[in-house]
């Protein structure tokens, strides 16, 4: 019988409510995300995940860089579910691929996020 990698529990509806009674989880509880569940295994690249795991240590926002199709964003998908339990919050993924206006970046994230404008502070100070 062929060991068939399987995909762990995770929170991935874009909720703040985290996974109860997920398998491994401390506690019976997994950091909410919003990452897409990935049906495959991520063979490979431990140099790469060690370097964005080092980076992310001293930084909160990381820009990883490279050809379309090299393998970016199943990277930063590996590390991000690997390291989700480290940060209280969690993890949450924006996708800014589509946005062709920079000026519209903080309200795809604040969207994300679930971060509202108010009369008295601007959306940007408020993320």
């Amino acid at each position: 019988m062929q060991n068939t990698p399987r995909p762990s529990r995770k929170n991935t509806s874009g909720d703040h409510d985290p996974v109860v009674g997920a398998p491994g989880a401390s506690e019976g509880r997994l950091p909410s995300n919003n990452l897409p569940l990935q049906l495959t295994s991520f063979v490979g690249r431990k140099r790469e995940m060690a370097q964005v795991r080092a980076l992310l240590e001293d930084s909160r926002l990381l820009t990883l860089t490279g050809p379309g199709g090299s393998g970016k964003t199943r990277l930063a998908l590996a590390v991000a579910s690997d390291m989700a339990q480290r940060f209280e919050e969690g993890v949450w993924l924006v996708e800014l691929a589509s946005l062709s206006d920079p000026d519209l970046v903080p309200r795809a994230v604040a969207s994300v996020l679930g971060v509202r404008e108010s009369s008295d502070t601007t959306l940007a100070d408020s993320l």
